[in-house]
């Protein structure tokens, strides 16, 4: 008896699988793009305003009203031979850094010293990261910027903007870079996600 009972259950539940479930169809497409590459909560069917500043406050479209920085400013400074010291008469280009990160107060600024490919390629490194040391240095000190925007950095000949071996060449190649990013104003680090009746 018990064996055709459980028979019985068995083939009850095979009719009903076969019979009840509901089938998909085979080539059923997602309409809408549901990622959100920029992560800011929004997805990419709706968004309008990609790369988003990680941790802005975004609306529905995944706008935030943040205006982006990315700026690099060539500084005219010139060394003496094997000196990291900044002559005075070049601090109005050190000034053109600090008026600009005033009006990006939460910017972030790097220092890049870069070095021609004459003499020996650690001693250039290490020269050059000593000069933009001293560019930075010179921010934070006379122009009250914040060290923690700051950062400093020797490449050395690693970055050479002409290979030519002439004295040109090598005077191009010694330069400072100041390259600025961020973005104009402090971020609230925030995710909203938004829903509508669309997707």
């Amino acid at each position: 008896m018990k064996k055709v009972l459980i028979a019985f259950c068995f083939f009850t539940l095979v009719g009903c699988s076969t019979s009840d479930i509901e089938s998909f169809p085979e080539n059923d497409e997602q309409p809408a793009d549901l990622r959100d590459l920029d992560l800011d909560g929004v997805i990419e069917a709706r968004e309008k305003c990609n790369n988003t500043i990680k941790g802005a406050v975004v609306n529905n479209d995944g706008c935030s009203g943040v205006n982006v920085v990315s700026e690099r400013i060539t500084l005219n400074v010139l060394f003496t031979n094997g000196s990291a010291y900044v002559n005075p008469k070049y601090y109005s280009e050190i000034a053109k850094v600090a008026e600009f990160m005033a009006d990006f107060p939460y910017a972030e600024v790097t220092i890049e010293g870069h070095a021609s490919a004459e003499g020996a390629a650690d001693v250039n490194k290490r020269l050059s990261l000593l000069r933009a040391k001293s560019i930075a240095a010179l921010l934070a000190s006379i122009h009250r910027i914040d060290r923690s925007h700051i950062q400093a950095i020797g490449y050395g000949e690693e970055r050479l903007l002409d290979d030519a071996d002439t004295p040109e060449a090598h005077q191009r190649n010694r330069r400072v870079v100041a390259d600025i990013r961020g973005s104009d104003k402090r971020i609230p680090l925030k995710w909203t996600i938004y829903t509508d009746s669309e997707y």
